[in-house]
């Protein structure tokens, strides 16, 4: 996948995931608070009064009391006795007095809060008032405190897992990227299933930024090897060129040796600069006339036009003028060169691409020749006579690079009336 097209892929996605980290972020703490809120609303109901409880107990006490001390009302020791089985039986603290406030009996320590207040009466006549709380249903001083202790809990489980579900990927990436500036080319990024939002994005991001790191050094390096190996020939016979011009006098043809050398030296470096643009995706794409694609290249290759047979009614194609004008004319190069010479130029086109057909006058390729005949430096033969100066090698290959560049292919095949045909094949520009 080029960058650009992760580029393209990444606008995408946010388009349709704003903000998603941050949404599942809210929603978790959300999740995490209600939880939290849960468990502590259990642990209060577990610890705390139950209301209802308390207040049937109330009603109980005030049904068994409040007769029983109208009857004893008048005499002290068996009013006394009964406020002690009363506090005793319910387990409550209690406060006798008169009406006047005056206190007659007391049971228990004075208590303020879960208060239950009598109206002793007799006969419709109010003797005096029985104030009491029921200890078993009162506040207890650990019910605050382990409500508190199982929300510290619960959130601080929750921000454990939720850290770990962070940091986790993060820790991944750091550890990538680490290796990669170390010089481990081939480590990966790799990410489960829910790790797929924005953090999935920069893990394929590096991971492709890897990838594509690694496959440029290994080409460079082939490239480099090949390069030495290729220049090595121009320059050795140009140092025999001009050991002759300094023991005799230049003749013409020394001087047409002299230029084809330099030519094939400066065709090298313009098709390293052309694999160079390639590496870097510095394409300046436009909407081209495949006929006048065709045209220019054999123009430059020093061709005839008459050769291109055009049959695609004005298609086009959108790609890089030079480089297109390059990848067309090192097949008219190859052909020219090795293989008798070009025979045709044949554009045609189908609904969805735009092909172009160099046909040559030579004897064929071999089957290692087809299978071969595109990768870098690769010195072809045609049946099993190898070229005297060279090779389909980097041209080829550069044809089929700048052809993948531009969604398309290369593809080399034999005539059955003898000869080979290399196809260039591009995408159809879209209409207007």
């Amino acid at each position: 996948m080029s960058l650009r097209a992760l580029h393209r892929r990444h606008r995408q996605f946010h388009r349709r995931h704003d903000f998603k980290l941050q949404r599942r972020l809210f929603w978790w703490f959300g999740f995490t608070t209600f939880m939290t809120c849960c468990v502590a609303f259990g642990v209060m109901r577990l610890v705390s009064p139950d209301a209802h409880g308390w207040r049937k107990d109330a009603q109980r006490l005030e049904q068994f009391a409040s007769g029983r001390f109208a009857q004893v009302w008048t005499d002290a020791a068996a009013r006394r006795e009964l406020t002690e089985a009363v506090a005793q039986a319910f387990d409550a603290s209690l406060r006798v007095e008169d009406t006047g406030g005056q206190l007659l009996e007391s049971v228990g320590t004075e208590c303020h809060e879960g208060a239950v207040k009598l109206e002793v009466k007799r006969g419709g006549i109010a003797l005096g008032t029985v104030h009491g709380c029921l200890h078993s249903r009162g506040p207890r001083w650990y019910a605050g405190v382990a409500t508190l202790f199982a929300a510290f809990l619960t959130i601080w489980a929750a921000t454990g897992k939720l850290a770990r579900y962070i940091t986790r990927p993060l820790q991944d990436l750091t550890r990538v990227t680490r290796e990669i500036g170390e010089g481990k080319l081939e480590s990966r990024v790799r990410l489960g299933y829910h790790h797929k939002g924005e953090v999935g994005i920069l893990a394929d991001s590096i991971n492709e930024m890897a990838k594509r790191i690694e496959r440029q050094l290994k080409d460079q390096r082939e490239l480099l090897a090949g390069v030495s190996h290729e220049i090595r020939s121009p320059l050795a016979r140009l140092r025999v060129l001009a050991e002759l011009l300094q023991g005799g006098s230049p003749t013409p043809d020394l001087h047409y040796k002299i230029e084809r050398e330099v030519a094939d030296i400066d065709d090298l470096v313009g098709k390293l600069l052309a694999s160079s643009r390639l590496d870097f995706e510095a394409l300046d794409l436009q909407v081209l006339c495949a006929r006048d694609v065709a045209l220019r290249s054999l123009e430059r290759a020093g061709l005839p036009p008459h050769l291109l047979t055009d049959t695609s009614l004005e298609a086009t194609v959108r790609g890089d003028a030079t480089l297109l004008a390059r990848a067309l004319g090192n097949l008219l190069e190859n052909a020219q060169h090795h293989a008798g010479g070009v025979e045709s130029l044949t554009l045609r086109a189908s609904e969805t691409h735009v092909c172009l057909d160099v046909a040559d006058r030579g004897p064929g390729l071999s089957e290692q020749a087809l299978s071969h005949g595109f990768d870098p430096f690769y010195r072809g033969s045609r049946d099993g006579q190898t070229s005297s100066r060279g090779a389909l090698g980097l041209g080829l290959s550069l044809v089929r690079r700048i052809a993948r560049a531009h969604s398309g292919d290369a593809t080399i095949t034999n005539r059955p009336e003898g000869g080979a045909v290399a196809t260039l094949t591009l995408p159809r520009a879209r209409e207007a």
